[in-house]
């Protein structure tokens, strides 16, 4: 009798802590999700562009270029998502949308955040994508621009969608490459309007997104 006791009160408090520590990382991971939209939003009130809108120029490192895909003649892009491939590849505007999507990895959204540039001797030159160097973001990697990241609580990379066109609504789908259900979401973006969320954990079928807090300029 005391051994059934003593097992039913173990399986209520062995749980307790792994929901303790599941809470506590989403609570960060939104958090984190809300300060890396409210950084792209500061971004493009500092330098009139989303971060991964432009890119250094090939000519001239200290100056920035539009995105290729920004300005192909066949494309009207009205919003930016950034993420693994995956999760870029995967996402199509609907209900009629017109308006094309850029689609980045991670790293180039990041790298414009970054206060240092392409390291060159034993420093490292301006980030012509952040020449005031401003610290938007506490980074990893920051100073290699291939690598440079922001990673979840759970090792992943946070999805960000920044809208570049006036006020309109999308309804996009995203196919998880884990998850083979199809997930609709009806977002309102604008051209100063960001959001970014983390897919929690990754697990197989889990669709409990994590999304920032609602920010805007």
């Amino acid at each position: 009798m005391v051994i059934g006791i003593l097992s039913v009160l173990l399986a209520i408090v062995l749980p307790i802590p792994r929901m303790v520590r599941t809470a506590a990382l989403k609570k960060r991971a939104k958090a984190e999700a809300t300060a890396l939209a409210q950084a792209a939003i500061r971004y493009k009130a500092e330098y009139n562009f989303w971060p991964g809108e432009r890119i250094p120029s090939p000519g001239n490192p200290l100056l920035t270029d539009p995105h290729p895909d920004l300005t192909a003649q066949d494309k009207i892009i009205g919003v930016i998502v950034s993420g693994p491939r995956e999760f870029t590849e995967n996402i199509q505007a609907r209900g009629g949308s017109s308006l094309d999507i850029l689609r980045l990895n991670t790293n180039e959204v990041y790298r414009a955040f970054s206060m240092v540039g392409y390291p060159q001797g034993d420093g490292y030159d301006i980030n012509p994508l952040n020449p005031k160097a401003i610290p938007f973001l506490e980074l990893k990697n920051e100073t290699d621009f291939n690598i440079v990241s922001y990673p979840d609580p759970w090792g992943q990379p946070y999805r960000i969608v920044m809208g570049l066109n006036p006020k309109s609504r999308f309804e996009f789908t995203v196919t998880a490459a884990n998850d083979p259900n199809t997930i609709l979401h009806y977002v309102a973006v604008s051209n100063v309007t960001a959001f970014a969320f983390s897919i929690g954990t990754g697990l197989r079928g889990n669709t409990n997104y994590i999304y920032s807090a609602g920010v805007g300029l």
